[in-house]
């Protein structure tokens, strides 16, 4: 059985898994994140499958969404639609735990469970990225991750050629033990 949290090895960010795309039917995925104080988020990104809808369960998170930035507080609520840039952090000296549920789920809980899985490995550098091109590519297309700034068409791209090839190389198949599961690509 699969772990309910999994912890980022260098930043101490937490991930709790609270309802995930198999219970709910692949409806949507929601996840309940802890950032230590002065925790920072992942950088300016976008998705085109899916919806996030962050909700802050205690401390004060920073959320921005397009332009904006948004400072959200317990009880509060904000949603990055699809194709809009956004990212968080804790600008804090506190902690903050907050919910993100993701309409649909896309293959996100695997990405950070595949993720977290190489950093616990010694797979990956002191910030985290995987030493395997073929990873962080993977990583990516699963959680549909689109860099902000960056040809939105020429990732797609790259990333289908990329994942084409490492699926040639069989180079996925050693990460199906952190999912417990083939990885759908």
């Amino acid at each position: 059985m699969l772990a309910a949290t999994v912890q980022h090895k260098y930043t101490g960010e937490q991930i709790t898994f609270i309802e995930t795309a198999k219970e709910t039917n692949g409806h949507h995925l929601l996840i309940e994140v802890t950032l230590p104080p002065n925790g920072e988020g992942p950088p300016l990104h976008c998705h085109d499958e899916f919806i996030e809808e962050f909700t802050i369960l205690e401390g004060i998170l920073t959320v921005t969404v397009g332009e904006q930035d948004y400072t959200l507080s317990a009880g509060q609520s904000i949603i990055a639609e699809q194709d809009i840039p956004h990212t968080f952090n804790n600008r804090h000296d506190e902690g903050v735990c907050f919910r993100v549920k993701l309409t649909p789920p896309s293959q996100f809980e695997e990405s950070v469970r595949i993720h977290y899985g190489l950093m616990d490995d010694g797979l990956t550098n002191e910030q985290g990225v995987p030493k395997n091109i073929f990873h962080l590519i993977l990583i990516l297309k699963l959680q549909n991750t689109l860099i902000t700034g960056k040809s939105l068409r020429m990732q797609r791209g790259l990333f289908s050629i990329l994942v084409s090839v490492g699926k040639l190389f069989n180079v996925y198949k050693p990460l199906e033990k952190y999912t417990g599961k083939k990885i759908r690509i």
